[in-house]
């Protein structure tokens, strides 16, 4: 764990625990490998979780509950969202801090941040150590950064499906953040000018959300005519929401559509084919299964917030934050 502290007293937190389920995400899986020698060292039992570990909201509570463990380990992650945690099975979240400076990738981003001057920043916890100093570094160079309370109070912090740390009076917004996933959601929730940092690379881009909005008003288009419908749930704990995806399905039964609900633990596209043939899809589950990986849904798919649209029969007045609405 050289490059990274989880945050957390890996000793403290297995007292009194006998078997603990580990659980992160795939890019931070070594972590898990490095965290299990550990526990077994305090005396525990430790249990990796092979699956994938995709926010907070994915908590292996039933992976927990099976094998005995009463204590979750979850690495990666800030915290549970909406969700309530169980009470037979401890989860312990271990943020793992990355130990390096992201200074180097936000100065790489200043000449793409030329002509602004109020700047929107958003971290993802892995670096959310390192928000003061990148501050402190933009008011050096000219700027006036801004960074509100995002998800559970942390400042600037940007979740997959939450954003509201960027809802900020701003020129243009920076996102500290490895990959392209955190910042594309960013220029989604904004609709304004986002620049990406890199901390793992050092580099730093413009990102673009023109192609992905496209590609889902597409999808929607054909989505608005359609009579056969299924409505996908997730038992993921902070995806699942039966009673969104069932209100879903009783106003599109009163418009006249054919409606069924599926319910599974992991989204596929393998699960959704053995369903059978649907006109369209409403997903229900995390918001940006619909918006950056519609192939997972064998034909045209609307996140639940999006309802309206195929009742309405038009797109007028849609924005790309409809996506991220929780209810129908």
């Amino acid at each position: 764990m050289e490059d990274y502290d989880l945050g957390v007293d890996l000793g403290e937190a297995v007292k009194g625990h006998k078997r603990v389920l580990i659980q992160a995400p795939d890019g931070l899986k070594r972590l898990a490998l490095e965290a299990a020698e550990k526990l077994r060292s305090a005396g525990a039992e430790p249990l990796l979780s092979a699956g994938h570990a995709w926010g907070g909201c994915d908590i292996a509570v039933d992976e927990a509950r099976r094998v005995g463990a009463t204590l979750i380990l979850h690495i990666g992650h800030h915290g549970p969202v909406r969700t309530r945690l169980p009470e037979d099975v401890e989860v312990v979240f271990a943020p793992a801090y990355y130990r390096r400076s992201p200074l180097p990738a936000v100065e790489a981003a200043l000449s793409l941040l030329e002509g602004a001057e109020k700047i929107g920043l958003g971290i993802t916890v892995q670096h959310a150590r390192h928000l003061d100093a990148i501050e402190e570094f933009l008011r050096s160079n000219g700027y006036t950064p801004v960074a509100a309370p995002g998800p559970l109070g942390v400042r600037g912090l940007v979740i997959g499906c939450d954003y509201s740390a960027l809802e900020v009076e701003a020129d243009a917004y920076l996102v500290v953040a490895a990959g392209n996933f955190h910042s594309l959601g960013a220029a989604l929730w904004t609709g304004g000018e986002v620049v990406a940092a890199d901390p793992y690379t050092g580099t730093a881009r413009r990102v673009d959300g023109r192609n992905v909005v496209a590609r889902h008003l597409y999808g929607l288009s054909k989505a608005l005519d359609a009579k056969h419908i299924l409505v996908v749930v997730s038992t993921k704990p902070g995806q699942f929401n039966l009673r969104g995806a069932l209100r879903a399905a009783e106003m599109l039964r009163e418009a006249g559509r054919k409606v069924e609900v599926a319910v599974t633990g992991e989204v596929t596209r393998e699960k959704l084919v053995n369903m059978g043939g649907f006109d369209a899809y409403i997903n229900s589950a995390c918001p940006r299964l619909g918006l950056d990986d519609p192939g997972l849904f064998p034909g045209p798919v609307a996140n639940l917030g999006e309802t309206r649209y195929l009742l309405s029969g038009s797109l007028d007045s849609w924005k790309p934050r409809d996506a991220f609405r929780l209810h129908p």
